[in-house]
């Protein structure tokens, strides 16, 4: 069982300060800034894609099974990969296509998405911090379930499979050498 951080006098749980922060966008659901060059969010719309190129934003992660972003995407110009990814049935090969791309100096910023930008994205978030940002499995787990996401609690496969999971040999399948971003 993870451990939950202290609640002040008021009985909220603070939350922690280099957790992923809130960016409010009507076009861009669930919208938060994981690090500089990583965003994660809900399905968005054109115009929340013509804001994240605004943003800065250079390619689009679709991790969802069955839907395009073509017709969102429109004349934008943003870089877009489709990761094809099943939350019942994470796939390393997933894993490492994702770090690759995240990690691809040419194509960050990246912006990351599935339906809700909670639970195929807090798991591909939750690798990258753990695997980039040097975070612990543990940490990175609390952030993906407590972190206001909207994870959904029927996903326990999604902690076993990053607890499970051979953080250096995916690094090493992936290419990365320890990067250490905050």
């Amino acid at each position: 069982m993870l451990a939950r951080p202290a609640a002040d006098s008021t009985g909220i749980t603070p939350r922690p300060g280099h957790w992923a922060r809130l960016i409010q966008r009507e076009a861009l659901p669930n919208l938060h800034q994981v690090t500089p060059t990583l965003y994660r969010g809900a399905q968005p719309t054109a115009v929340g894609m013509r804001q994240l190129k605004a943003m800065g934003v250079k390619t689009v992660v679709n991790l969802r099974s069955f839907n395009s972003d073509r017709d969102e995407l429109g004349d934008t110009g943003l870089g877009y990969e489709h990761i094809c990814m099943k939350a019942w049935h994470p796939e390393q090969e997933d894993i490492i296509r994702f770090l690759r791309i995240t990690t691809d100096k040419d194509r960050t910023p990246v912006f990351a998405h599935c339906q809700h930008g909670a639970d195929r994205t807090g798991l591909m978030c939750a690798i990258y911090r753990v695997a980039i940002c040097n975070w612990t499995k543990e940490e990175a787990i609390r952030e993906m379930t407590q972190g206001g996401f909207g994870h959904h609690t029927i996903w326990k496969n999604l902690i076993k499979f990053i607890e499970d999971l051979d953080i250096e040999g995916i690094k090493k399948q992936a290419g990365i050498t320890t990067m250490g971003i905050q």
